[in-house]
């Protein structure tokens, strides 16, 4: 290659200036992390080294086989469980296999799937509820053959709902039932509007199931090794630890999204400069890495695209945490954190290899999608550190002359700390704030995790922190109820399910939030979003960061097509792997 190529793609040039600019969920608790966990060698490619095509074989037309590389790996492929709390997960699988009713395009607007035959009729009814109409195209078959019909929509339904440890209800349990009299219309009815209809069994990270491949409705010990049917572009042909193996779907229905390549294999390499190394090599052609400090160096001639992400990233605050004495539970204490912080220096060292990187200010929402993030919200809250002194005398803390941190009651405010091990930007920005605090007398403890730990076992049990690193990702719509209402809290009682991970309970705040869902209006919505973002930044629920760029990487020589199409989007640069080839 004669030249390094870096697209800029860098379209944040609107009123938020990231020019390049994410738990989860990843999350980043849903995001794509990367780690120092040793797990893929980057001597290995394919774990076994098989590489013989199996079940499945190819559609006609593929040709070739591909390596992919995972900054992050998912601990089992259950779509529905805290597995699904790794984005990951969905990028490299469900989004690859399972169908979904409504999508995100690549402008980060809702639009109907190849499962359907048109737009879904919405119907205010009159007696208060709300139905979503869904007519399946006829075309659309899962890789048996048998059609995708409203029975499958209905049974994911009661999947969400019975499932041991699901995931997240939100949205799911305001729906009254799922009519799948006809098989090719799917008619969802809620007890009251819901806005948000467009993310449930599709939009930014949802799908659904194939309802015969079941004895239960709680699905929680199935689908954890793989998921053996498919109704995407795709089929699982195996996955575990080392490696995740997809083959074309011969029976896929869709010619715009028939494969292109007969096999993918999909290899953990979760430090960067390992990923960097596999593809320079030709071990592998693509990454999706987070961008940090040097990205465009350590690329030299490979490929690269850097722009505008949907994730958020901040300082999530644990208010049940075990450890720490958990002090953050109290609204002073978390007040003073955020006063002694320096968030545009801590931009700028997590940013470097960008220009004029910009805080994020806003409690839940991305500036690329949409008018719902109001960047006045945390906007105040600059380093003041006579403030922090004000703050913790007030909730009763006190600290001598010399002391390195306050104390109260016999215990140091000494704060854990936990963020994905290996992923330098993230730890560097630890250490920034570490080293800032420390005139403040704020005390720090670093307690890192590979991600499948983070976000798969310690957030949904809520064993962390009291503050996580990570970054959480945005949609299009803006309901944050999942990540803040007071019945979201993860517990014994419910399973631990939910995703309000931060454990914040605040019963005034529940109802605007359920009026934020039901208002159908566009405008009085964006007036009950901003007034939640006011109640989240007078609460300190988390402190907000910046917005976490996404980078692409490949190797041209080996892979062609549109390969960072997808960069910006909520879905990663693999949502549209099925339009790539094999060069050479």
């Amino acid at each position: 290659m004669d030249s390094k190529r870096l697209r800029a793609i860098i379209a944040l040039l609107f009123a938020f200036s990231l020019i390049a600019a994410a738990c989860g969920d990843d999350d980043d608790g849903g995001s794509g992390d990367t780690s120092s966990t040793t797990a893929g060698d980057s001597s290995t490619t394919e774990g076994d080294g098989d590489t013989t095509t199996t079940a499945g074989d190819s559609n006609e037309g593929a040709a070739g086989e591909a390596v992919f590389v995972a900054s992050q790996w998912p601990e089992c492929t259950n779509p529905i469980t805290s597995c699904a709390n790794a984005s990951w997960l969905s990028w490299i699988s469900s989004n690859q296999v399972l169908p979904r009713l409504m999508e995100v395009d690549v402008d980060g607007k809702y639009v109907p799937s190849p499962v359907l035959a048109g737009d879904p009729e919405t119907t205010e009814n009159e007696d208060g509820t709300f139905s979503v109409s869904f007519a399946f195209s006829p075309d659309a078959v899962w890789n048996d053959g048998s059609p995708i019909t409203s029975a499958d929509v209905a049974f994911t339904q009661d999947a969400k709902l019975d499932t041991t440890g699901t995931l997240s209800t939100a949205g799911y349990d305001l729906i009254t039932g799922v009519d799948a009299s006809d098989p090719a219309v799917a008619v969802i009815t809620f007890s009251e509007p819901y806005a948000a209809w467009p993310d449930l069994f599709g939009g930014a990270t949802e799908h659904f199931l194939k309802a015969d491949e079941f004895d239960s409705t709680d699905v929680a010990d199935t689908m954890n090794e793989g998921i053996e049917f498919s109704g995407g572009p795709w089929l699982t042909e195996s996955f575990n630890q080392e490696q995740l193996i997809l083959v074309a779907n011969e029976n896929y229905w869709n010619a715009d999204r028939m494969p292109q390549i007969s096999r993918v294999v999909f290899v953990p390499r979760e430090e960067t400069e390992t990923q960097i190394t596999a593809l320079r090599s030709g071990e592998a052609s693509v990454a999706f890495p987070q961008p940090f400090p040097g990205i465009v160096e350590q690329v030299g001639d490979l490929d690269l695209t850097i722009g505008a992400g949907a994730f958020i990233e901040g300082m999530w605050i644990n208010q049940q945490s075990p450890s720490s004495g958990n002090v953050l539970a109290s609204p002073n204490v978390r007040k003073a954190v955020i006063y002694a912080l320096d968030r545009q220096v801590i931009a700028d060292q997590a940013l470097s290899f960008m220009e004029n990187p910009e805080v994020l200010n806003c409690a839940g929402w991305s500036p690329t999608l949409g008018e719902w993030c109001d960047q006045t919200d945390f906007a105040g809250y600059e380093q003041d550190f006579d403030m922090v002194t004000t703050l913790l005398t007030e909730d009763g803390w006190t600290r001598e002359d010399g002391a390195e941190c306050w104390s109260k009651d016999g215990q140091d405010l000494n704060i854990v700390t936990n963020t994905v091990a290996g992923n330098e930007r993230r730890e560097g920005v630890q250490l920034v704030v570490q080293e800032m605090t420390k005139e403040a007398g704020i005390c720090w403890t670093i307690e890192n995790y590979d991600p499948g730990e983070l976000f798969e076992n310690r957030l949904p049990q809520l064993n962390f922190g009291p503050i996580g690193l990570y970054a959480q990702s945005a949609s299009p719509d803006p309901t944050v109820t999942q990540l803040y209402r007071s019945d979201q809290i993860p517990s014994e009682e419910n399973e631990f399910g939910g995703q309000n991970y931060t454990a914040y309970a605040n019963t005034e705040l529940d109802p605007v939030l359920d009026a934020s869902d039901t208002e159908v209006d566009e405008a009085t919505r964006l007036e009950l979003i901003h007034e939640i973002g006011d109640v989240m930044a007078e609460d300190v629920v988390w402190i907000p960061l910046y917005l976490l760029p996404n980078s692409t990487i490949w190797n041209s020589e080996i892979i062609g097509g549109p390969v960072d199409l997808y960069n910006s989007s909520v879905y990663s640069s693999f949502e549209n792997m099925y339009d790539w080839t094999v060069e050479g």
